[in-house]
């Protein structure tokens, strides 16, 4: 069986991240050309250990951090290869595949 609190939560965690990357690269691009935009990332970041906090209810900070860690990678990077335009390497993609699995094993209980 799933733990879907650890998942839910680390995408929930990790969709900051997306959020984040997404803003800095396109200001540093100077698609985004006000640098109000940069405000808005800590904003976003003052609000990760609060469902943290509320995930630590669910499952342990090791797991926590290792499924946020993971899944904020996978969302990056597709979020880069799809919108981006960015590419991969074959090793970088493996690694990005190997990922899964380890998200795998460390949401199997």
């Amino acid at each position: 069986m799933f733990n879907l609190y650890s998942l839910g939560l680390g995408t929930l965690l990790a969709s900051i991240d997306l959020v984040m990357m997404y803003i800095v690269k396109q200001y540093s691009k100077g698609v985004f050309s006000s640098p109000y935009w940069m405000i808005v990332t800590p904003l976003l970041y003052g609000i990760a250990p609060f469902i943290l906090l509320f995930s630590l209810k669910f499952e342990t900070l090791v797991i926590m951090n290792m499924s946020w860690d993971l899944i904020s990678g996978i969302l990056v990077t597709a979020m880069a290869f799809l919108v981006l335009g960015e590419r991969l390497s074959l090793m970088k993609g493996i690694g990005v595949g190997l990922s899964f699995i380890a998200l795998f094993f460390l949401s199997y209980e």
